[in-house]
């Protein structure tokens, strides 16, 4: 993978996705072994159980990120979630369905920033049910990749993340 001609930023990207995906993998679960997110076809993901018109969604808090970022992405994702029609209750809200936990890396140097996203949704009885992930490139460089992480970025991440939820939900 080359990144805007930097291949170690790339070769960075791709590591660290993997750490990722490892540690949400790892922490998030309650103990229990994950659910499989898939279903007898291994290539289409599972169903909700709940119908995706009446279920509730409520993020728990994100983590690996500075809390500008974190603020700046949760009030993008409210606003996607109110576009595209997914019912949003607060963190720790009894009435939520599932629960969606996430984390976010960056990466990057002068030549640009990525920033890497990793939702798991579980559901109320706490098994993962679902997994959204995937990164944003910034042109935006810095030493410290979060001050690359632009409004456009988080903007992407929120709609990419909500558009991922809503196409698992209505099997689209």
């Amino acid at each position: 993978m080359m990144v805007k001609g930097n291949p170690l930023l790339g070769c960075i990207a791709i590591l660290l996705a993997t750490f990722a995906l490892a540690a949400c993998n790892n922490t998030l679960s309650s103990g229990q072994p994950a659910a499989s997110a898939t279903s007898s076809d291994s290539s289409a993901p599972a169903r909700p159980a709940i119908p995706f018109a009446t279920a509730k969604f409520s993020f728990a808090p994100v983590t690996g990120a500075p809390p500008n970022i974190l603020s700046s992405l949760s009030t993008q994702l409210a606003q996607e979630a109110a576009a595209q029609n997914v019912a949003l209750v607060p963190s720790g809200d009894a009435q939520a369905n599932y629960v969606i936990k996430g984390y976010l890396s960056a990466v990057g140097d002068s030549s640009g920033t990525i920033l890497v996203y990793v939702w798991d949704v579980f559901d109320a009885g706490g098994r993962r049910v679902h997994r959204i992930s995937g990164q944003e490139t910034s042109t935006n460089g810095s030493q410290d990749p979060w001050l690359g992480v632009d409004g456009a970025t988080l903007s992407n991440v929120a709609r990419r993340t909500i558009a991922s939820l809503v196409a698992w939900g209505t099997g689209a």
